[in-house]
């Protein structure tokens, strides 16, 4: 093995504890650091596929009684159901070469280069997650516009919204700042489904523009005589959702409760560190970050977008 392969074996969960922190986790996706604060990246077994259970109707035999003695329904309850995802895989290698390990003799030369190396790699694969989280579908990884459509239609974990009509996510339009805040009121309620709902919208991101359209709308405080008012604000909220922008959001500004979107990562291999390879045909060598991921969502119907 050579020296830099080494040094990345002995600091690489180091260099992982360290980005865990406040300070650097998610430093530039702003979006998934909010969705991992608030438990939307969830570590766990996986299998051949992943299957999320669905509670999707009530009991149909349901029925307010007539009479003492009446009837009630004997079919089959069928209330549950589950949408299934394949699993995405993302990969980052880290390849340098022997004149690398030459110029990077010294002790600290070598610590330099292969903290360099593993960083530099771990914030490859957020920032990509953060990137193609707003995609459609890359290489069988899911954004969000797979889970929360324009028209609310759409397969998603092999569930048809347009025949399945409870599997449709909610979602609602809006011109410029004269009726975003209206349209958001709108996207929020239809998502809750009630006033105090533990499902309600708790997150919702955008690009930055539109976050200053709408906080644009926002009335500022005003000081009256006799009283000297203290105020700052370190991240926008609309109602109780925390309303964040991203590097690579767009106008369509996404409304979701990490209880009902997820990424899920494989406890196993999620961001693991392959072992070294000596290439045959080069004087280099290379390690690989592994992850097997995919973004879900139980409850389709309590996600949300505004949108033009």
């Amino acid at each position: 093995m050579s020296v830099v392969s080494q040094g990345i074996s002995v600091s690489y969960n180091a260099v992982v504890n360290a980005n865990k922190k406040a300070a650097n986790q998610w430093a530039d996706s702003s979006f998934l650091t909010e969705l991992d604060r608030q438990g939307g990246i969830i570590h766990r077994a996986f299998g051949e596929q992943l299957e999320v259970t669905l509670d999707y109707q009530r009991n149909q035999g349901a029925a307010f009684l007539s009479s003492d003695l009446q009837t009630v329904a004997t079919t089959k309850t069928e209330v549950v159901t589950s949408a299934v995802y394949d699993i995405a895989e993302l990969c980052v290698p880290m390849v340098w070469s022997k004149k690398d390990e030459v110029k990077n003799s010294s002790d600290s030369q070598k610590v330099a280069l292969v903290n360099a190396i593993i960083t530099n790699g771990l914030s490859t694969h957020d920032d990509m997650l953060e990137q193609y989280i707003f995609a459609t579908t890359t290489n069988g990884f899911l954004g969000l516009t797979t889970h929360i459509a324009d028209a609310g239609t759409g397969s998603d974990g092999g569930i048809d919204s347009s025949i399945e009509t409870w599997w449709k996510n909610k979602q609602s339009t809006y011109i410029d700042d004269t009726d975003i805040e209206a349209t958001f009121t709108t996207v929020f309620n239809l998502c809750s489904k009630g006033s105090g709902s533990k499902l309600m919208p708790t997150l919702m991101v955008s690009d930055g523009a539109t976050q200053a359209l709408f906080e644009g709308t926002q009335q500022a405080n005003q000081r009256y005589e006799t009283q000297d008012m203290k105020a700052g604000f370190k991240t926008l909220m609309f109602k109780t959702a925390k309303y964040v922008f991203s590097q690579y959001g767009g106008t369509r500004v996404l409304f979701l409760n990490p209880k009902n979107f997820q990424l899920l990562v494989s406890k196993d291999y999620y961001k693991e560190l392959s072992e070294s390879l000596e290439f045959t045909n080069a004087n280099g060598f290379s390690r690989k970050i592994y992850s097997a991921i995919q973004t879900v969502t139980n409850n389709r119907s309590r996600l949300g977008v505004a949108h033009v």
